[in-house]
């Protein structure tokens, strides 16, 4: 079994659209799927015997859902540089701000 983190936000957004897709949704399936090809190799590596430093990031975008207003937020949390969690998704509540966006992201994360 394998995953790709690193696709997380883009078949998030495209899982969107997965109703009633237009042609610009189908060139970023596409496009998706051409660097999941390139990247077939590509793999989350943890080692032994090493520190066990954790750290993580937290973001969103502030109303980049144009209909609805809503921003979509992820976070991504690593152990000793190997990642162990992540998420993207839309948030439930409209923010009014970007700081009000980025707080909402902060509170899901922890």
């Amino acid at each position: 079994m394998a995953t790709h983190p690193d696709l997380f936000y883009t078949v998030n957004l495209l899982s969107r659209f997965a109703h009633n897709p237009r042609q610009a949704h189908w060139n970023a399936l596409k496009h998706a799927l051409s660097y999941v090809k390139r990247t077939l190799d590509y793999g989350i590596t943890y080692f032994r015997n090493s520190s066990l430093r954790s750290f993580g990031y937290v973001n969103s975008d502030y109303a980049g859902d144009v209909d609805g207003r809503k921003s979509t937020e992820g976070h991504m949390f690593f152990v000793d540089g190997g990642l162990v969690s992540w998420t993207s998704k839309c948030q439930e509540t409209v923010a009014l701000s970007t700081v009000e966006a980025e707080y909402m992201a902060f509170t899901q994360a922890t």
